[in-house]
């Protein structure tokens, strides 16, 4: 796995991480003419896909010339947080490779359509660079196109916001053996970045990037070891990270269908 290079004090200025967090919010509006406030003119959208209470955006950058798949969240967090499932579903039981169940299945479902729209567009666009994001579950779904477009010769970059963990360390880490470009965005105590919990063998993706509670300063984590760092999103572990209102407010953008739309 490729780590962004970010310098300090440049990252919110990062072209990639902008165009992510607005398609990331813009996946929630219902806007049928392109004009939400996170909805860019340099994203041309090609396909809005709506199904087993899922969303997602595609289409293309012309400013980065990039291909993008945005993925929505949830619509009510607190009944996700209440119903979200623990159990992990094996997709390599030979090296034991195991993610969570319910992301797993979601995606499934998605992945005839996903697949098929992202090779039209690649054929289309000529380009196989590859744009990924998602807020709150939107991120997990991502980062499973993610883990399984990267195999099939795409260069992919994903950033997300809010993610909860997606499977165990051995899937993290046969993750992080891709060419993947990947920022885990996470902001002060925010809840869902600690579901499911680590005790039940659940790890994140690298690279975090952790916004203070203003959203006016950041730490670039050190975890290339896989482990979380208690001075970024852990440190409010194990009593103060249970905000669902940081959950919906990345870099000043507010998330959800009554966010920014």
């Amino acid at each position: 796995m490729k780590l962004t290079p970010l310098l300090a004090h440049t990252i919110v200025f990062d072209n990639l991480l902008y165009t992510s967090l607005n398609l990331s919010q813009a996946v929630y509006c219902n806007s049928t003419n392109w004009d939400c406030l996170t909805c860019s003119p340099q994203n041309i959208v090609e396909t809005t896909y709506e199904a087993y209470g899922e969303k997602a955006l595609l289409g293309y950058n012309n400013q980065l010339n990039t291909l993008f798949a945005s993925f929505r969240g949830t619509s009510n967090i607190q009944n996700w947080i209440d119903d979200i499932q623990i159990e992990h579903h094996c997709i390599d039981k030979t090296n034991n490779i195991c993610v969570e169940a319910g992301f797993y299945k979601l995606y499934e479902e998605l992945s005839p359509f996903i697949f098929d729209e992202i090779n039209k567009l690649s054929q289309k666009y000529k380009t196989n660079q590859l744009l990924l994001s998602g807020h709150s579950m939107g991120s997990t779904i991502a980062s499973l196109f993610a883990y399984n477009l990267s195999k099939i010769n795409y260069n992919i970059t994903i950033i997300t916001f809010g993610s909860p963990r997606v499977g165990n360390y051995e899937f993290v880490q046969d993750f992080c053996s891709t060419n993947i470009t990947s920022l885990r965005i996470t902001h002060y105590h925010d809840i869902v970045p600690h579901l499911p919990q680590y005790r039940l063998n659940y790890h994140h993706i690298p690279s975090e990037i952790w916004f203070n509670e203003n959203n006016t300063d950041y730490k670039i984590c050190n975890d290339s070891n896989l482990e979380e760092r208690g001075e970024c999103s852990n440190s409010c572990y194990p009593f103060s990270c249970t905000s669902t209102s940081d959950h919906l407010k990345y870099l000043n953008i507010t998330f959800g269908s009554d966010g920014n739309c």
